[in-house]
C-alpha cells in the first residue's frame, strides 16, 4: 500500500509529530509512505532525515487552486492508494486535488482539535463531500462533535493519537535537566508543556500558582513549548507577583522526555480547542501524575481519581485545589503513576495508533473494491 501524508505544518507541533509517528509505524508494517509538506519546515526536514520521500506542499490558503492542481498532478504521478490530510489546509487541498486527479485514491482526513466547526456552504462541503472516504477523530469527544455536525457515524473512526513508549517511559530525573533547572533538592516541580497561547491556559496555571503560594505550598513552575521563553509569559508571571526564583521558561524543546522526568505533576490548563492533550499523554506514559482541564478528550485519558485529576476549564481555584491535593499526597502520586503507565501502554501507544489506522485504510479500500 502507498500512503501520501499531506500537511501544511511548518513549525513542529503535536499534529506534525503524530503524522511522522504514523508513517514510521506504517513503514514497519511494510507500507510505503510519502509526505507532501513544506520542504523547509520542521516536519519536512525530519521526514526526509528519516528516509521518507518528501514533496514540497505549502498552500497559502484553504482553497489555493494552483497548489491543489500541483497536488493532483503529484497524486497522478505517485498513485497512492490512500491520501491522509493531517491539518485543515491540507484537508481542503486534498478535496480539490482528488477532484482534479484521475486516479481518485481513498481520502481520509484527521480532526485533531475540538474548536467549533465553522458552518456555511463551503465548510459543510469540506466535511461532508462524497470525495471523502473516511474521517479519523483523535478522541471520542471529537467524533461526537463531527457526528453532531452532520457526518454519518459510520464515516468517522476514533483512533487515539499515540505515544512512543520507547521514548516516553518511567525513569529517574535527568541529571542534565536538574542542573539546568537549578532548583533546591526535593522541591516539587509543576510542569506545563505546550506552546504559549491563551488557548493553552498558561495564565490559568499562573493564577492557580498564586493561590497555592498563598496557602504556603512551595514548588517550581516550569513552562516548555514554543513561546514559553517569551517576555510576554514572563510578564504574566511577574504580574501575578509569583516568587522570582521559582519560574523556569524553557521555550521549544526536543527533549521533552528528559524534562518530564523531572516533573512532580504535569498540567494541561487548556481553555478551548484541545482534543486529547499530547503532553498529558506523554506525561502519563512516563508515570508523571496529571492535573488536566476537563475539556474534550482529556477525560478519555485522565481517569478521575485513577490516573489524575480533572478541573473545569479556566477555573484557577479548582486547578489550585487539585494541584494542592496531588502535591500533598505522595501515595496518591504513586497510585496515579502506576495506573497511568499501564493505561498508555494498553491503549495509547504509537503501535496501537498505527495498527488501527492501517486497519481503517484496509476497510475503506475493501469498500472501494
Amino acid at each position: 500500500m502507498r500512503i501520501l501524508h499531506v500537511t501544511e505544518s511548518f513549525g513542529w507541533s503535536g499534529g506534525a509529530a503524530q503524522a511522522l509517528y504514523l508513517a514510521r509505524e506504517l513503514r514497519s508494517a511494510g507500507e510505503t509512505n510519502l509526505f507532501a509538506c513544506p520542504l523547509d519546515g520542521d516536519l519536512g526536514r525530519k521526514a526526509a532525515g528519516d528516509g521518507f520521500k518528501v514533496f514540497h506542499f505549502r498552500p497559502s490558503r484553504d482553497y489555493d487552486l494552483k497548489t491543489a492542481w500541483a497536488l493532483a498532478r503529484l497524486i497522478d504521478a505517485e498513485k497512492p492508494d490512500v491520501i491522509q490530510a493531517h491539518h485543515p489546509k491540507a484537508h481542503a487541498m486534498c478535496l480539490l486535488a482528488k477532484f482534479f486527479s484521475s486516479s481518485k485514491p481513498v481520502f481520509v482526513f484527521t480532526r485533531r482539535v475540538s474548536h467549533p466547526i465553522v458552518t456555511g456552504f463551503f465548510a459543510k462541503l469540506k466535511y461532508t463531500s462524497s470525495l471523502i472516504d473516511g474521517v479519523i477523530a483523535v478522541a471520542g469527544s471529537v467524533r461526537s462533535q463531527l457526528i453532531a455536525y452532520g457526518l454519518a457515524p459510520e464515516r468517522v473512526r476514533t483512533v487515539y493519537s499515540g505515544t512512543d513508549p520507547a521514548r516516553f517511559s518511567p525513569r529517574p530525573p535527568d541529571p542534565g535537566v536538574l542542573r539546568e533547572l537549578a532548583l533546591p533538592p526535593g522541591l516539587p516541580v509543576v510542569m506545563l508543556v505546550g506552546n504559549f497561547s491563551a488557548h493553552k491556559g498558561q495564565h490559568v496555571l499562573l493564577k492557580a500558582a498564586r493561590e497555592l503560594y498563598g496557602r504556603g505550598l512551595d514548588f517550581a513552575l516550569v513552562f516548555a513549548g514554543r513561546g514559553t521563553d517569551s517576555q510576554e509569559l514572563k510578564a504574566l508571571y511577574s504580574l501575578e507577583k509569583l516568587p522570582s526564583g521559582r519560574g523556569r521558561f524553557l521555550g521549544l524543546r526536543d527533549d521533552v522526555e528528559k524534562l518530564l522526568s523531572a516533573a512532580s505533576v504535569s498540567v494541561n490548563a487548556a481553555v478551548k480547542g484541545e482534543a486529547l492533550s499530547g503532553s498529558i499523554r506523554e506525561s502519563l506514559a512516563m508515570g508523571v501524575p496529571a492535573v488536566a482541564s476537563d475539556i474534550s478528550g482529556n477525560s478519555e485519558i485522565v481517569k478521575e481519581g485513577e490516573t489524575g485529576l480533572l478541573f473545569p476549564p479556566g477555573d484557577h481555584l479548582a486547578l489550585a485545589d487539585r494541584l494542592g491535593t496531588v502535591l500533598k499526597d505522595p501515595s496518591l502520586r504513586e497510585k496515579f503513576s502506576r495506573n497511568s503507565v499501564a493505561l498508555v501502554r494498553d491503549g495509547f501507544s504509537t503501535a496501537i495508533m498505527g495498527r488501527r489506522t492501517l486497519d481503517y485504510y484496509k476497510e475503506l479500500l475493501a469498500k472501494r473494491r
